[in-house]
């Protein structure tokens, strides 16, 4: 599917849930995202796309990051909260040469998890936290996006609760399960799972996943200081890409287990 076509794409799933694309300045980057905000002074559950395509295979990167499937959106156009905000990541639907967006093959490979990268994403929720009023944000992250959404909890103080699907929790050990190089510009939320373990949390983890095993999910709660509020789910028959649209609507309801 070409560049042209996955835009496309993402454009009618969005479509569905009436959501309006919109670019975000956010330097180093402009990111893409679709939004629907509707009830002002009201929290906004934020989704953070994947890595999407950013490895040809594991010694080559793509050309391009934009996922042929952008899971995060397929799960935020069935989320019934009258704020939502779906974000890519960097270099993903946005076009090299836009004016303000800085991208090279570093920001989808070694360096996606990089301070920059995440500055980038608190100056996006400081723009809708303006625009809507928002009193906080409910984040959910995708795979790679996960990591994102983890480092943006330990940085910030109106996070009112995090979920991970499929998530990348912990950087380094997901390096070390898949014998690949470590990443040592990139940020790593287990790294700072001190810093938001009292945040109510659920890691979604697909019982059939080759890519992000559960001992990652695994290995943060128990480097976490307190563990009344992090709760790990496997779901049966999931597996890295397959069944979380299906299953997102009851996903979605499980209550945490400590109050947001």
């Amino acid at each position: 599917m070409t560049i042209e076509g996955r835009t496309e794409s993402a454009a009618n799933i969005a479509a569905r849930a009436h959501m309006t694309k919109q670019e975000f300045v956010a330097s180093p980057y402009v990111l893409t995202g679709w939004t629907k905000l509707t009830s002002p002074h009201t929290p906004v559950n934020v989704y953070i796309e994947g890595d999407g395509l950013a490895w040809l295979s594991k010694s080559e990167p793509s050309g391009n990051p934009t996922p042929k499937k952008p899971v995060a959106l397929t799960l935020a156009v069935q989320d019934p909260s009258p704020n939502v905000v779906y974000l890519a990541r960097p270099c993903q639907y946005t076009p090299f040469d836009r004016l303000g967006n800085h991208c090279q093959t570093l920001d989808w490979t070694s360096h996606r998890f990089s301070h920059s990268t995440v500055e980038s994403y608190q100056q996006v929720l400081d723009q809708i936290k303006e625009e809507v009023g928002s009193n906080g944000f409910n984040l959910i992250g995708y795979s790679g996006g996960g990591n994102i959404a983890g480092l943006l909890t330990s940085r910030r103080r109106d996070i009112l609760s995090l979920r991970t699907v499929a998530g990348n929790v912990d950087n380094k050990a997901f390096t070390e399960f898949h014998e690949v190089s470590s990443m040592p510009e990139s940020l790593n939320m287990a790294d700072v799972v001190e810093q938001i373990a009292s945040v109510p949390q659920v890691h979604f983890v697909g019982e059939r996943d080759p890519i992000i095993p559960q001992s990652l999910a695994e290995g943060l709660k128990q480097k976490a200081p307190l563990q009344n509020c992090i709760q790990i789910q496997v779901v049966k028959g999931n597996t890295h890409v397959e069944g979380w649209e299906e299953n997102w609507p009851r996903l979605l309801r499980i209550p945490f287990v400590c109050s947001p």
